[in-house]
């Protein structure tokens, strides 16, 4: 019987050990984007837990929802349009679906969580193949490592998931498989084009960018490339035809400017074009004046990416559209530049594995720059990330999770917008955005939280409102606690809107009671007060208003047993500052108290930019100086306090 001879393996059938280590990094990184997953399923929780859910997520969920429940044309209340015409987002009708995989308004941001790490792992793939497509030894398993860092460090990435709900997510985790199926020649490169097409107008000229890049550097690819940018083409074209951009402005109203047209013209795609090949200028202009947020959105990604030429156009076109929207609320790190975190780090990588067949020491030091600089910008910025967005103390949120289950389902709610997104599954929500008309359909809850949540409306304003409310309109009090107020309100016959007021009128005292007061609200709302419990502090106090610098007179109506101080602060800055302070004897009944206010001084908010180079530029509070009128006591004082205004030095009429 004859010897079988063993199989001998020749050297290419080993796996050299190199190779085993970038696959290896492979294997780490999609355990680490799992782990990420999960920490932005927790955080999503947290955000719907503790109702810091605001204007956009009221808009996205309440078509969300009213779709999976049946309603296929939903009205979009807090945008008072068809749900369909806010950017023409029909991708929600499939993901509407999803709501039933588990029936909970939490589910849409988990969508959004899911769509995140989805994109992060198609675009860390990517990179992995790039890092080892020609040598696949130690140095690309760095340059893997590297691109996970770029992804899973960068700080913005955390403040898109935070804020709300919005479709870029979704359209990015269409879009990045897209980019790399074109770039690698392959044929199901256009299938990500349809659904990509239901993701609306930001993605039709997201397509026209990839389409673009395609063009310019894959010559197997431009056929395709060239569909896909006529895709987009034809998509945004249409969208604009039917009036389904209304969330970016109709007619291009956003950036009308740019053309040397007023605000708020109205251009089509060719005039706009025209206009900005004329006055090229502004667009140089506005473009340097946001260099700071230019550099923000793209350092922590690796920067060198944007120059990656399949990716370049997609690259100006994202930061085109955000920078030159009026503002810094766009151009500053976040959603509108999501799509730059995923792809960024993927040019980064391509760059530095090109660098790398020439000059190998230069790329290594580059590569470790790269992801150094990113994991300080990560450091810099996230500790900031919870007290951002957790806006809404522990007790609000108890009397908001009370509140929530007794309002019905087919009553209308109108609501602070920083606390308003979790009230969105009804037909009718309307977060408070400031002064104006809110239209009114039926029984109308209002739910008011002065001083819990991103609040866009004034103090002032909505403790006036809740004057309003207790007052002329005889809503009905159903509870008040931990700073929330709400009321049940039937509109007399033919009532279909409701006004709301500025931030100009007097303050109800009771509304905002202090740390040594309580809300009296015994009797008809005219008696209300805030009465003192007899402890040492303050009454009353965050009776705020945003004003000018200048001089003002406060003006307090309150009634003492004992000596008391009126006090006035600017709470503009960090710490507050105090503007005058009179102290007020015992008064034989209620009294107004008049104290000149000296605001001619201007304080900044406190707003964090960052440190040095890392640092970027974000959207301003509203202008004016936040002066607060507070009433102390010393303690075992009988105080009532009843509202107060401040209004300008020499100005003879209290509003």
């Amino acid at each position: 019987m004859s010897e079988i001879a063993a199989p001998t393996l020749t050297p290419a059938a080993v796996p050299h050990p190199r190779v085993i280590a970038l696959s290896r990094v492979r294997r780490i990184g999609y355990v680490v984007l799992g782990l990420q997953l999960i920490g932005f399923m927790t955080w999503s929780a947290i955000v719907f837990n503790r109702y810091a859910l605001t204007f956009d997520y009221a808009v996205y969920h309440q078509g969300w929802y009213q779709i999976a429940h049946g309603n296929l044309d939903p009205y979009d209340s807090p945008q008072q349009c068809a749900f369909w015409q806010i950017h023409g987002e029909l991708i929600f009708w499939p993901l509407a679906l999803l709501y039933w995989v588990w029936p909970h308004d939490l589910m849409l941001l988990w969508i959004q969580d899911f769509a995140v790490v989805a994109s992060e792992a198609v675009a860390f793939t990517w990179i992995c193949e790039i890092a080892g497509r020609r040598r696949a030894d130690g140095r690309a398993a760095l340059l893997a490592v590297v691109g996970l860092v770029l992804l899973v460090a960068n700080t913005w990435i955390w403040q898109v998931v935070a804020w709300d709900y919005h479709t870029e997510p979704v359209l990015v985790a269409l879009l990045i498989p897209l980019i790399r199926d074109l770039a690698n020649n392959r044929r199901r490169a256009l299938a990500w084009v349809p659904p990509l097409l239901l993701c609306g107008d930001v993605a039709a000229t997201y397509l026209i960018g990839v389409g673009l890049g395609t063009v310019l550097a894959n010559r197997k690819s431009r056929v395709r490339g060239l569909l896909v940018a006529g895709a987009g083409a034809l998509s945004f074209i249409i969208i604009d035809l039917v009036h389904a951009n209304l969330g970016s402005g109709h007619g291009l109203t956003t950036y009308a400017y740019l053309a040397g047209e007023p605000a708020g013209a109205t251009l089509g795609i060719g005039a706009l074009i025209t206009g900005i090949l004329t006055h090229p200028w502004i667009v140089v202009r506005i473009m340097a004046a946001k260099a700071a947020d230019i550099w923000a959105n793209l350092a922590p990604s690796g920067l060198l990416g944007a120059c990656y030429v399949p990716l370049m156009p997609i690259a100006i076109i994202v930061l085109l559209e955000s920078h030159l929207s009026p503002g810094l609320l766009f151009a500053e790190p976040g959603l509108q530049n999501h799509a730059l975190y995923i792809i960024v780090p993927v040019g980064t990588v391509a760059i530095l594995a090109w660098l790398r067949q020439r000059h190998q020491i230069t790329a290594l030091v580059l590569a470790c720059l790269v992801a150094a600089q990113a994991l300080t910008w990560a450091a810099v910025f996230m500790p900031k990330v919870p007290g951002e967005w957790l806006r809404v103390p522990a007790g609000a949120v108890s009397t908001l999770s009370a509140v929530q289950p007794m309002i019905p389902p087919d009553a209308e709610v109108i609501a602070s917008q920083g606390i308003s997104g979790r009230f969105s599954n009804r037909t009718n929500i309307f977060p408070i955005m400031g002064a104006g008309s809110i239209p009114v359909h039926g029984e109308t809850w209002f739910i008011i939280a002065p001083i819990a949540g991103i609040e866009i409306e004034s103090t002032a304003a909505a403790m006036a409102f809740i004057g309003q409310l207790a007052g002329p309109l005889r809503a009905t009090l159903v509870t008040q606690a931990n700073g929330v107020w709400v009321f049940r309100w039937k509109p007399p016959a033919g009532t279909t809107a409701i006004n709301l007021p500025s931030g100009s009128t007097p303050i109800p005292a009771w509304a905002s009671a202090g740390a040594a007061g309580r809300p009296d609200l015994a009797g008809p709302a005219v008696t209300w007060r805030a009465a003192a419990t007899g402890a040492e502090g303050y009454v009353a106090d965050q009776l705020e208003w945003r004003v000018p610098t200048g001089r003002y007179v406060a003006d307090v109506r309150l009634a003492t047993s004992g000596p008391v101080n009126v006090e006035v602060w600017n709470d503009t800055g960090s710490p507050a500052v105090l503007l005058t302070r009179r102290t007020v004897l015992p008064s034989g009944g209620a009294l107004q108290v008049t104290v000149p206010v000296d605001a001619r001084t201007a304080y900044h908010d406190d707003l964090f930019s960052g440190l040095g180079p890392f640092h970027a530029e974000f959207n301003a509070p509203p202008p004016g100086q936040r002066l607060e009128v507070r009433v102390w006591s010393p303690g075992n004082t009988q105080v009532d306090v009843y509202g107060a205004v401040l209004i300008p030095a020499g100005s003879s009429v209290i509003p």
